[in-house]
């Protein structure tokens, strides 16, 4: 919306009209996934984490057109009141969840919503700090952490549904780097099975790719080799020191 969340970067869109437009813009340039801004976020000066931005209407509309052209939707949704806007209007996943409380778990595992938690947006910014990070961020960064942890253990210890995402992109949280968010998630309480569920098979069940993040016959060979047992130990899947190989659609890649 105006002075949004990602309004410096994003499709700015204000009333159900423009919401559909915009949309409609995104799915025309060929975007695979709809992403809309239920909240305010860390990274945008002047907003706050907590409040609902998109109204409910508005958010449930631009979900719905997604949809309509069979494009899952991932909202950005930190405060409760956003999230719960985003779960109600139909939304495939929340990403961060940070305040969310037990009415939020409750409706987003009655309707099947997963959370993406990208603990690596946080830990990067927290682990960084004296490198030039903007001191509102930090500050936000900070405020949020602990509500974050706590909210991901929630969600998790009811039984919702997890999908693995870094948020790569913010402060220090490279591309490439993501198999860190499997031992923060550890880290958090998540099992190291259930953990690397959220990475393979849940997250390409979220994005609709029906073909890959399982070992099936007839799927795609997306592999990623290890020294050691990822399910007894993370650091076997998340330290790059153990990778050894990666295989793409069944052809092996150089690692780094």
């Amino acid at each position: 919306m105006t002075g949004g969340h990602g309004n410096r970067v994003g499709r700015v869109a204000d009333g159900v009209d423009e919401v559909i437009k915009a949309v409609r813009e995104q799915i025309h340039a060929g975007s695979d996934l709809i992403k809309i801004m239920a909240t305010g976020g860390v990274m945008t000066p002047g907003v706050n984490p907590e409040d609902a931005h998109y109204s409910a209407e508005e958010m449930a509309a631009g979900i719905r057109e997604g949809h309509r052209f069979h494009k899952p939707s991932a909202s950005h949704a930190q405060g409760r009141d956003g999230i719960l806007n985003a779960v109600r209007g139909g939304v495939d996943s929340i990403e961060h969840g940070i305040f969310m409380d037990d009415r939020c778990v409750e409706e987003m595992i009655e309707s099947g919503t997963y959370l993406v938690p990208t603990i690596s947006a946080l830990k990067n910014i927290l682990a960084n700090g004296d490198r030039g990070i903007p001191a509102y961020i930090l500050e936000k960064t900070e405020r949020v952490s602990e509500a974050h942890q706590n909210a991901i253990g929630m969600f998790y210890r009811a039984g919702g549904k997890l999908a693995m995402g870094t948020d790569a992109g913010t402060p220090f949280n490279h591309h490439g780097a993501n198999a860190m968010e499997l031992a923060y998630m550890v880290e958090y309480g998540v099992s190291p099975s259930d953990a690397l569920v959220a990475a393979t098979g849940a997250a390409a069940d979220l994005n609709r790719l029906r073909d890959r993040g399982r070992l099936q016959e007839g799927h795609k060979a997306d592999l990623l080799v290890v020294t050691g047992n990822p399910t007894l130990d993370i650091q076997c899947a998340s330290d790059a020191a153990n990778h050894r190989m990666v295989v793409k659609n069944g052809s092996p890649l150089p690692l780094g």
